[in-house]
C-alpha cells in the first residue's frame, strides 16, 4: 500500500471510491460526478492537502481536506473519509492522518475541522486516537415542509446580494463549514436566496441550495421570532422547488432552529459531532 497526495488523482477514481465508501453507510447515498464537482468547489477542496491510499495503484481510501483563512486563521476541512468497505478496519484513517498531518502543518495550518455521525462509534474513535475533540451536536432535518401559522406582514423579496454583516446579527450560533459564508458565496450561482422585508428593512432571510435540496441558512432578527416569517419565506421557496427540503447540521443548541424544523414538519432524522484537531510544532503528538 501506498500513501500519496491525491493531486493528479482523476475526479472519476475519487467519485468511484466515494460512492463505494458510502454505499452502505448509516445514511446511504450516492453522488454524481457534476455533484461531486460542485461539493469540491464549495469546500473548497485542496487536492494537495488531500490524501489516499492505494493498493497495486488502485485509490482504495480518501481524506479531502478543504482550505480557507477564518477569523485569521488556517482551517482545514475534511469534506470526506472513505475506505472501501472490503479494506475497512485496517486503521486506514489513522494512517492517512499520519502522512498527511505533517504536510497540514507545513502549510501552516492552525485547525481541523471535521463533522461525523454519531452512530459511526468507530470512526470517532479513530478520530479521538487522532487527537480530535468533540467541540458541539449538530441536528440534520428533512422532510417535507408544513406550514405552522398565520403570516407576518412582510415583503419577500429575491436576494442578490449577501448583506452579511447584518445577516450575522440575526445569528445565535454560527454555522458549520458547508453551511458558513464562505462557501455560500463560493456556490451563490447555485443558490436561491429570500428576505423578508418590513419597511424596507431587512429582518430574515434564507439561502437554498437547488443542486442538493438544502436549505443551508435561515434566520430572523431576534425582534421579529415568533411570527411566521421564517414559514413564510419556506413557502416562497416551496412554490419554486417543492414541500421536501433538507437541512444539515444545525447547532443543537439552538433550541429556537431546531423547534423550527420541528414544527414545521421535518424529522430529525440523524445527528452528527462536529471534531477540532489543533495543530502544534509537533504532528507525531496526535497519533497514539
Amino acid at each position: 500500500m501506498e500513501i500519496k497526495s491525491l493531486e493528479k488523482v482523476n475526479s472519476k477514481d475519487i467519485l468511484n471510491v466515494f460512492n463505494a465508501s458510502f454505499s452502505d453507510y448509516f445514511v446511504p447515498f450516492k453522488l454524481t460526478e457534476e455533484q461531486l464537482m460542485s461539493k469540491m468547489r464549495a469546500d473548497k477542496i485542496d487536492l494537495t492537502l488531500s490524501v489516499g491510499v492505494f493498493e497495486n495503484q488502485r485509490l482504495i481510501a480518501f481524506i479531502l481536506h478543504g482550505f480557507d483563512i477564518i477569523d485569521n486563521q488556517k482551517v482545514a476541512y475534511n469534506g470526506g473519509t472513505g475506505v472501501i468497505p472490503e479494506k475497512r478496519g485496517s486503521g486506514l484513517t489513522k494512517k492517512m492522518y499520519e502522512a498527511c498531518l505533517p504536510i497540514l502543518e507545513q502549510k501552516g495550518i492552525d485547525i481541523i475541522f471535521l463533522e461525523v455521525i454519531t452512530q459511526n462509534i468507530q470512526a470517532i474513535r479513530s478520530y479521538e486516537k487522532i487527537g480530535f475533540k468533540t467541540t458541539r451536536t449538530l441536528g440534520c432535518f428533512k422532510g417535507n415542509f408544513k406550514p405552522i401559522k398565520s403570516y407576518q406582514i412582510a415583503d419577500i423579496k429575491e436576494q442578490d446580494l449577501y448583506e452579511w454583516n447584518l445577516m450575522e446579527s440575526f445569528w445565535d450560533i454560527n454555522p458549520t463549514w458547508q453551511n458558513s459564508k464562505n462557501v455560500l458565496n463560493r456556490s451563490k450561482l447555485e443558490n436561491d436566496s429570500f428576505g423578508a422585508y418590513i419597511d424596507n428593512q431587512l429582518v430574515a432571510y434564507v439561502i437554498y441550495n437547488s443542486k442538493s435540496r438544502r436549505i443551508q441558512q435561515i434566520a430572523v432578527h431576534k425582534e421579529y421570532r415568533k411570527r411566521g416569517i421564517g414559514t413564510k419565506l419556506i413557502s416562497e421557496l416551496a412554490k419554486k422547488h417543492g414541500n421536501w427540503f433538507s437541512i444539515i447540521n444545525v447547532d443543537k443548541k439552538a433550541k429556537n432552529v431546531t423547534n423550527f424544523f420541528n414544527l414545521s414538519g421535518f424529522e430529525n432524522y440523524i445527528d452528527q459531532i462536529e471534531m477540532e484537531l489543533k495543530l502544534s510544532k509537533n504532528s507525531s503528538k496526535y497519533i497514539v
